[in-house]
């Protein structure tokens, strides 16, 4: 293939350049999702990064409707966490944000109880996932974080293109229609409401699944112990090929300032 496979971005982020945005509209998705479409006259100079990329969101204090702006000379306390842009309409100057509705960390608990005029604050996009359009198949397999990622990249795969999807979710009221040019087969995993068992039927779905022949790209966000898990089974026991393999720690269980930089690479 002469293509170039898909690799994490690994040059100099962007300068971060706060915006005020203010929610617009909320859509509930499933019981523990929730689409929140943001508005602002600071979102004109936004910019999309294409699929799977991220961005950084201060979100409000609690009992509060309006988050702090970072300080010019510095960092503060701030309640900041990375999310992947769902959709950017540079038109009608609106953004899209999907929320996992949970009390874990700041931003879920914030979107429990978001409202109509909320002002946060957003800095990015960062780079996004690269699409090799030459890929035989793609394999995207997740949790509810990597959702919106996985959709992202879902819009944007080559006509008739075959691609695994496989979805770790609480329970089978997650499930919703995920909309795709490529021709798309959706394993919705349903792992139940103990977050200690984050991961496990996403590996044991790996595991399970016919593996495809040719050259394909797979992508996979979850939990960052069970990415590595899922990382090793993929390079050492079904022969993926690194260059073709995309890695994300989206968050980690116990910890919740997990760094949005874990790629895996400790994987041997």
């Amino acid at each position: 293939m002469t293509a170039s496979p898909p690799t994490p971005p690994d040059g100099p982020r962007r300068k971060p350049n706060p915006r005020r945005i203010e929610v617009a509209r909320l859509k509930p998705l499933s019981p523990h999702m929730v689409r929140i479409t943001f508005t602002g006259p600071e979102l004109a100079a936004f910019g999309w990064s294409g699929p799977a990329a991220h961005l950084k969101l201060i979100v409000p204090d609690a009992g509060s409707h309006e988050a702090a702006l970072p300080l010019p000379d510095g960092p503060r306390s701030l309640l900041m966490r990375t999310y992947t842009p769902r959709r950017f309409n540079a038109q009608a100057a609106e953004l899209d944000i999907d929320f996992v509705l949970h009390d874990h960390g700041p931003a879920g608990r914030w979107a429990t109880r978001a409202q109509v005029g909320d002002r946060l604050v957003v800095m990015g996009p960062a780079p996004g996932y690269k699409i090799d359009p030459a890929a035989e198949w793609f394999v995207l397999a997740g949790d509810d974080t990597a959702l919106p990622a996985i959709e992202t990249i879902l819009a944007e795969l080559p006509a008739n293109v075959p691609a695994q999807v496989l979805i770790e979710v609480v329970d089978a009221q997650e499930q919703r229609p995920l909309h795709s040019a490529a021709k798309v087969d959706v394993h919705w995993l349903p792992r139940g409401p103990d977050a200690r068992r984050a991961g496990e039927p996403l590996e044991a779905a790996l595991c399970a699944l016919p593996w495809p022949t040719g050259a394909g790209c797979v992508y996979v966000g979850c939990e960052a112990a069970a990415m590595r898990r899922i990382r090793a089974l993929l390079v050492n026991e079904r022969g993926v090929d690194r260059s073709r393999l995309v890695t994300r720690g989206y968050w980690k269980l116990g910890d919740p300032n997990h760094p949005d930089r874990d790629f895996g690479d400790d994987v041997a």
